[in-house]
């Protein structure tokens, strides 16, 4: 079996380019091909078990996740898990189901494991539980919620101002009583949704007062079907959903009803799912890049294991994707 020297004399490079270059970091265009050529050549493969006794590291990450079971939440632990497998860690997953009381447990089962960082997902700043994080003596990474805590990094989209352009359009296309189909207000991600909503009847000097008509539903499709019931005894001429299971159900309303979509009502809603490319008209969503954030959390979390030093939290915000229809 070929040795990280035998790369490096066969790359002309240092041992230490070597190392550099299989643990991610950035090196010389020239340094990187010299280096790849050799591995291959070589057919040189890291010794993993080695390597994470030698640091005192598992080398993997634990993955603590809130509501998996959306299409958004198994999408993003798919191509996290490849893109941490590139970067030479494994994940251990674990969910808490919109459970807040298993936060604690959950987080305690991935601590017991010796992960060497966190990646959490949609866990809630006031969430009692979810102050743990502050103190933890390994790095952390939140997805879609921003963790004001000291060492924590933040990865959110921007859900406030994708969901503001969609309902101006709609009211510069002429609607002026808008239906909005919101999620539950303790949540970060609904608030946010909401209140871009809220900001597009304001910035187009809308008065909200009968123009603005909310139904809190509960992310469920049963609570789209209820909602867009509701909605359309107001009179509404257009219709924003804000989440991707009552987008189902308001679409199976809307369906049942026989109304014609692009015709009798307009609709967009958070969420790309395939069939919204084969309604006719097809249908505006807002799709959250999810390989985009998973490329960052991976990165983020193997950097900071890296340099092992103590560095304040960064947040990032990614553009979520609108999909404009006719």
């Amino acid at each position: 079996m070929a040795t990280i020297q035998e790369v490096a004399k066969l790359a002309n490079v240092s041992v230490g380019s070597v190392s550099r270059y299989l643990n991610g970091h950035k090196l010389k265009d020239a340094n990187m091909k010299q280096i790849e050529a050799a591995i291959q050549k070589l057919d040189y493969q890291q010794n993993y078990s080695a390597k994470g006794l030698k640091s005192n590291r598992t080398m993997s990450i634990g993955l603590l996740m809130n509501n998996a079971q959306s299409i958004f939440s198994a999408a993003m632990i798919a191509t996290l898990a490849d893109e941490l497998e590139k970067l030479g860690y494994s994940m251990l997953f674990s969910g808490f189901q919109k459970n807040k009381s298993q936060l604690g447990t959950k987080l305690d089962f991935l601590l017991s494991r010796k992960v060497d960082g966190l990646i959490v997902f949609e866990a809630e700043q006031e969430w009692q539980e979810t102050k743990k994080l502050k103190n933890l003596d390994i790095p952390v990474v939140s997805i879609n919620t921003p963790l004001d805590f000291p060492k924590v990094d933040s990865i959110i989209m921007d859900n406030r101002e994708s969901t503001k352009l969609v309902v101006k359009k709609m009211i510069a296309y002429g609607h002026k009583e808008i239906g909005i189909i919101a999620g539950l207000q303790k949540d970060y991600i609904a608030r946010e949704r909401l209140e871009g909503a809220l900001e597009a009847f304001n910035e187009m000097q809308v008065p909200l007062a009968g123009h603005a008509k909310i139904y809190y539903g509960d992310y469920s499709k049963e609570s789209g079907y209820v909602g867009v019931n509701k909605l359309l005894k107001q009179q509404t001429s257009a219709i924003f959903v804000c989440n991707y299971n009552m987008s189902l159900g308001a679409l199976q309303a809307i369906s049942e009803k026989e109304i014609q979509l692009g015709e009798e009502l307009s609709f967009a809603s958070f969420d790309y799912f395939d069939a919204s490319d084969i309604f006719k008209p097809k249908l505006t969503v807002i799709r959250q890049p999810v390989t985009d954030i998973s490329l960052l959390a991976a990165e983020q979390i193997v950097k900071k294991i890296q340099e092992e030093n103590t560095v304040d939290g960064e947040k990032f915000v990614i553009p979520n994707k609108i999909l404009w229809r006719d």
